[in-house]
């Protein structure tokens, strides 16, 4: 064999080894770039999509298991003259998904920095924010003009097939299932004005947690003081019932908390004429009671007691509500109350307050926008039973022309803020400092702190299983 043959074939298998070793190198690095990026999982929610159908015990929403009918109508959204909240919300919110798709790809991401740098000069990592979003259309819709139940897509709560009366999934139980660490949710306020005032402006929707409802339950049985409740952050709660100050209204929403009915304005027995659910046990999650929980309803010592003496905070649902994560969600935090859900709402209405006055031009027919305003505090559904952190806003009033106007003419601006707020939420951001009353604090959300000992998100493995009947 000749030394140059032999030269040749080495030659080759040196070729080889350095083609594949060259891939080889690649494979990692490329598997190594793709490790750092960091992927979040959000789900958009623009609120409302059906119809006010009648009779609402047929058509409407809250499902109740017990009684084979809904508890009240579908909650269809604010509407003024030719504006819907409905349909203006859906715009944003198709937006917004649209902005979040740019973070997929790389080519796409340095299209999503350039919206990053109205509010930054900083370098900024890819993260990818996977979107999803839990109505496309409303009832409006072609497909749904035919159909009996135009809510059949859009409600709250689980609910019966119209065919078969196989449970289907409301909006709460879909977006535990998406298990994303970040749900926003779009809405639009009735502030009632007679007249297209600009008296309006934006806030946050806030639920608290088991402690402070539990705070109003002693208040109702005399047990603490009232100043302990109108003392604290939370006393600015939301007047429902009018004629009944802000303690009897938060004292009445503990009473649906806890018993699932609303009580006499005293606040010390419930009205049985006023039933809103055991909201719990409405959507199809591992915090929902074992089969056959109805039949204990109104049983002394159990959580369906009627009166708080006999109560008892006991199952997998109430062991949640006590549990460290809600607390994180619901209390205290970076906003001195709320939890992590006030600050990310916070954040994000920051941002775009922060978008809006910083945008102007001479043919902008306002120079800035309404105020964010006090929050609006509840035992609202959403907030409390979905297991990822909650910016549930409100953009403006549906009767003000200047929140019109800028929810329709700078509907864009406001998504790419809320877009980016997203991402300073689970990335952080350093603002750029400005002359303008709303700076965003660009902190992340500390995701790490909802991670168990086991190394298990909090936000993740919602649904029922049959092990866990």
């Amino acid at each position: 064999m000749s030394k140059l043959f032999i030269a040749y074939h080495i030659n080759s298998i040196i070729k080889i080894i350095s083609k594949f070793l060259i891939c080889l190198s690649l494979f990692f690095t490329l598997s190594l770039y793709s490790e750092t990026i960091k992927k979040f999982k959000i789900v958009i929610d623009p609120g409302h999509g059906g119809t006010k159908q009648t009779p609402y015990e047929i058509y409407g929403d809250k499902f109740d298991t017990v009684s084979g009918r809904y508890l009240e109508p579908y909650k269809n959204g604010a509407s003024y003259k030719n504006r819907t909240e409905n349909e203006i919300v859906l715009q944003i919110g198709n937006e917004i998904k649209d902005i979040l798709e740019l973070t997929k790809t790389k080519k796409g991401f340095k299209k999503f920095q350039t919206y990053i740098k109205i509010f930054s000069d900083s370098d900024t990592p890819w993260i990818k924010l996977e979107a999803s979003m839990t109505r496309t259309d409303s009832y409006l819709d072609k497909n749904y003009r035919e159909k009996d139940d135009k809510n059949e897509l859009y409600r709250l709560y689980d609910f019966p097939d119209f065919s078969t009366g196989e449970m289907k999934e409301g909006r709460i139980t879909f977006i535990n299932k998406e298990e994303p660490q970040l749900v926003v949710s779009l809405h639009i306020n009735d502030m009632g004005s007679k007249t297209e005032t600009d008296n309006g402006g934006m806030g946050v929707v806030l639920t608290p947690s088991y402690q402070t409802f539990e705070l109003l339950k002693r208040i109702s049985e005399k047990k603490a003081e009232p100043d302990q409740f109108l003392n604290s952050p939370w006393s600015n709660w939301m007047i429902f019932e009018r004629g009944w100050s802000r303690l009897e209204n938060a004292i009445a929403d503990s009473w649906i908390y806890f018993h699932g009915y609303w009580p006499t304005k005293e606040g010390n027995k419930a009205d049985l004429n006023r039933f809103e659910g055991y909201r719990y046990n409405m959507v199809n999650w591992k915090y929902k009671d074992s089969d056959g929980w109805e039949e204990k309803i109104n049983t002394p010592n159990t959580p369906y007691a009627l009166e708080h003496t006999q109560f008892r905070a006991i199952g997998k649902y109430w062991d949640r509500e006590r549990s460290k994560p809600e607390i994180q969600k619901r209390e205290n935090g970076p906003e001195g109350y709320g939890g992590d859900n006030h600050y990310a709402g916070m954040e994000i209405l920051r941002f775009v307050q922060y978008s809006l006055r910083t945008g102007t031009s001479n043919s902008d027919e306002y120079k800035s926008p309404n105020p964010i305003l006090s929050p609006y505090v509840s035992t609202y559904s959403l907030p409390a039973l979905v297991n990822a952190i909650s910016a549930y806003i409100e953009l403006g009033d549906i009767r003000s022309n200047k929140d019109y106007y800028y929810l329709t003419q700078k509907k864009r601006r406001i998504a790419i803020a809320i877009s980016v707020a997203i991402y300073s939420l689970c990335n952080g951001l350093e603002i750029r400092n400005i002359d303008t009353p709303y700076i965003p604090k660009g902190k992340k959300i500390e995701f790490d702190k909802y991670i168990n000992k086991n190394g298990k998100s909090y936000f993740i493995n919602l649904q029922e299983k049959d092990s866990d009947k």
